[in-house]
């Protein structure tokens, strides 16, 4: 039994026209960068044991687990967000619908992630502490413009993910 036309795939992408005002270069060009700066995290992959003794307060922290978790941490970064700012580079359909749910997803994670580091960074390399404070703060202000650019797009300039309409093939 074959469904009826008004049925689609999701990855059927239908023909669309840019809006030239709001055609979203910009936040493809910052997904693009945001992806390249993510791939700097296989280290944290194929070399967990040294990355883990520049931000670990006591290189004797190192130990399988922390290994494990430090390369799972790796892979979402790398396998998974990488991935997702990937889908929104196209200016299809799927493409630009793709964005802001990226956006909020990634936003999302650097909301939980920043108060835990600083909660880390205040323990001041105590006998409590994990992380260097050097690391803590170096993480957060790698994490906080991001967070503030997404904040930007998402509430204050939407329109610069990019607008569309369908257009009828002929």
């Amino acid at each position: 039994m074959t469904q009826p036309d008004s049925f689609k795939s999701p990855n059927t992408n239908v023909a669309i026209e840019l809006d030239p005002q709001n055609d979203g270069s910009i936040v493809r060009k910052a997904f693009l960068i945001e992806s390249i700066l993510n791939l700097t995290s296989i280290p944290l992959i194929t070399n967990t044991h040294i990355v883990l003794s520049y931000v670990l307060d006591n290189p004797a922290y190192i130990n399988p687990a922390s290994i494990l978790f430090a390369r799972l941490f790796g892979g979402i970064i790398v396998g998974g967000l990488t991935s997702a700012l990937w889908a929104g580079l196209p200016n299809t359909k799927t493409g630009i619908e793709s964005r802001k749910v990226v956006y909020l997803m990634l936003g999302m994670g650097e909301v939980l992630l920043i108060p835990i580091l600083a909660v880390e960074a205040t323990k001041g390399g105590s006998k409590d502490a994990a992380l260097s404070v050097r690391a803590c703060v170096a993480t957060i202000a790698c994490l906080l413009p991001p967070l503030l650019w997404r904040a930007f797009v998402l509430f204050v300039r939407p329109e610069m993910m990019g607008k569309y309409r369908e257009v009828k093939r002929e």
